[in-house]
């Protein structure tokens, strides 16, 4: 095959494997474009350079799949690429937090999830997996704050899943509160005053 023509792109294309050069000239022909739209500060590459949203769909799904059989790992790689070639995503960062969250890496759970908060403030799950994190890495007042704010977030929003984070987040802020400040720990039940 020739990546000069257009054989590949014929009816009659087989999905016979790529020689090694062809391999290598689709490599570069990649590499060149993804380097082309950095330089050109497009946010997102992978559609700059043409991938369709069916094929980070496809990605996502596959990630997803790997998180749900407990294959942290597998999962992160994807997710790593996504980013790299979508980095405007939230949902990638909060996924990838996950990810680390279930892997036991607190410290990249955390980083991953405060990236995530960057793109939506007002999503529950962040913060309350944020907070989670900091708590296994004995960062209690933080984690307290972010427990609180999940909590809030979830009250107001009222969904069937924010109930369940207003249970485990009031849960978490019991078990947190012996190891806060008092003057903390009495902000527990306080609740933002609602504007007129």
């Amino acid at each position: 095959m020739n990546l000069g023509t257009t054989d590949w792109q014929s009816s009659t294309f087989d999905g016979a494997e790529f020689t090694p050069e062809e391999q290598e000239a689709l490599n570069t022909n990649v590499a060149t474009l993804v380097v082309t739209a950095y330089m050109n500060d497009l946010p997102d590459v992978g559609p700059a350079v043409g991938l369709s949203q069916d094929y980070f769909d496809g990605l996502h799904a596959l990630a997803v799949k790997y998180m749900a059989n407990d294959r942290y790992e597998d999962a992160a790689t994807l997710f790593k690429r996504l980013l790299q070639l979508k980095p405007s995503e939230g949902s990638y960062y909060k996924a990838l937090g996950a990810c680390h969250l279930g892997a036991r890496d607190y410290e990249a759970a955390e980083r991953d999830y405060t990236a995530a908060y960057f793109f939506d403030a007002t999503d529950p799950e962040i913060s309350y997996y944020m907070g989670q994190a900091q708590y296994f890495t004995k960062q209690y007042e933080k984690a307290f704050d972010n427990m609180r704010f999940a909590r809030v977030l979830a009250e107001e929003r009222g969904g069937p899943a924010d109930q369940r984070i207003v249970e485990w987040a009031t849960q978490l802020l019991q078990r947190m509160r012996p190891l806060v400040a008092p003057e903390q720990a009495a902000k527990m039940d306080l609740r933002p005053t609602p504007k007129a």
